[in-house]
């Protein structure tokens, strides 16, 4: 039953590390700058560019790797062990 919640977790965290690439950052932070404009996080965003793009780079890397870590984990059998 932990194998399925791991892989579970494992493509959560596989798709926080999709929605956070860096790569994407040209085509979403455009989006949410426009989405929070009037805000106090929209005014932010828009004078700290660099460091949310540092931010989701952070958050890329240990989505991905938790996302490997996740998925590739298996349960080992008690009786292998022995």
């Amino acid at each position: 039953m932990t194998m399925i919640w791991h892989k579970i977790k494992g493509y959560m965290a596989g798709a926080v590390a999709l929605i956070a690439c860096p790569c994407h950052l040209p085509i979403t932070l455009p989006l949410l700058i426009v989405l929070t404009c009037g805000t106090v996080f929209g005014a932010w965003l828009k004078n700290n560019v660099i460091i949310f793009g540092i931010i989701l780079t952070v958050i890329f890397i240990g989505g991905a790797v938790l996302a490997f870590k996740w998925i590739g984990k298996t349960d080992a059998n008690p009786a292998e062990v022995l």
